[in-house]
This record gives C-alpha cells, structure tokens and sequence, in this order.
C-alpha cells in the first residue's frame, strides 16, 4: 500500500501491521456503552466499525465508512517511556516517550512530533488547543490539519488526559472536505461520554 493518506493508516503501517484490508471490523451500535483497549467507555451516538487489528495493545481503530473517510483511534493506559506506537525504526527514526510528567501542552507537542516523525514530511499543524476534560479528569482537546501523499487535505481533534500516570487519548481524523464535518459532531459527544470504571 503506497498512500499514507490518513494519519494513523500511516502510523499502523510504519508500524509494521497489515493493511486496513485485511482487517476484521465489528459493528459497534450506537447508543450502547462500549469498553474500548482497556477500562474506558464510551457510547457512540452513531454506528461505527470497529477493527479486529490493534496498532498497539491497549489501542482501538474504528471507522463509519473507511478508514480514509473516518477514523476515530483510541488509545488507553500509556506508559511512562512508551511511544505512540511500535517502533520499527529506533535508531533511523525513534519515536517521542511519554512522560507522566508531561503538561497538557506537552501532550500537543508530543503528538504532533509523533506525526510528523510518521507521516515523513507531510505539513502537520496544531490549529487550535483548549483545556478539555477526559472520563471526569483535566486534560486537553487539540485540533490539527495535515495533507497526506495522496494531496487529500485533513483534519482532526484528539482528546486526551493523564489519568494514574497513563495517558488516555482519543482521536478522529477525516477529510475536510464534507467526512470532518459529518462526523466531528459525534465525535465530540463520544469523547464527552467517555469515563472509567474501576
């Protein structure tokens, strides 16, 4: 697969996972709570496929209509010390750690690292960031553009908290033109819905 056209097609492959293709998805029904990579849930107000393959453990990748339309990632419980995603090239290219001691503008600046480090030269912008709340604990909300290889211009928010040391994110990502706007809207009731359980 050549296109690197959303972001996190393009995380997975330079993590070394098969393609989108050859994934089993899951219907995930709206209106019904779902534990997602872990101990979070969240109930989605529309319906959403969820992929049997992981980028990392701990991790979920859903999408409505394709990956390269939609793509609403989940990733619970990062551990001090640990990237994004599998490495494949340490030494060429290493990926940024998180650290718990990260602040919330941190987490933004470790993001956007991570993707530009992946998406190889592609021009990542961070366009907007504002406290935000996760599962009930301060956190951030991001918002980001990009153009992948595929001259497709995208857009995306993630939300994330530092919740026991572990950082707990969510983000979606889609075309700007007509995908973002479709679906940002349940998105961001998706991510209010979120909370642990213990």
């Amino acid at each position: 697969m050549k296109r690197l056209g959303k972001l996190f097609i393009a995380l997975a492959l330079a993590a070394g996972l098969t393609t989108p293709a050859q994934a089993g998805w899951r219907l995930v029904e709206k209106g019904e709570e779902r534990k997602v990579a872990g101990r979070m849930y969240v109930t989605p107000t529309e319906d959403w496929n969820r992929s049997t393959i992981r980028p990392v453990s701990r991790s979920e990748v859903w999408t409505r209509d394709g990956r390269e339309l939609n793509d609403l990632d989940f990733f619970m419980g990062i551990k001090d010390g640990k990237p994004l995603f599998r490495e494949t090239h340490r030494k060429r290219a290493p990926l940024p750690k998180f650290d718990p001691a990260m602040l919330p503008t941190d987490i933004v600046e470790w993001y956007q690292d991570t993707a530009n480090i992946v998406l190889g030269g592609s021009l990542f912008a961070i366009t907007e960031v504002k406290p935000a709340r996760l599962a009930g604990y301060d956190g951030v909300h991001f918002a980001f553009s990009y153009t992948g290889s595929d001259n497709v211009e995208r857009k995306g928010e993630v939300r994330a908290a530092i919740i026991d040391s572990r950082l707990y994110l969510i983000s979606f990502d889609a075309p700007s033109l007509y995908y973002f706007d479709r679906n940002i809207g349940g998105v961001r009731v998706l991510m209010d819905s979120a909370r642990l359980k213990r």
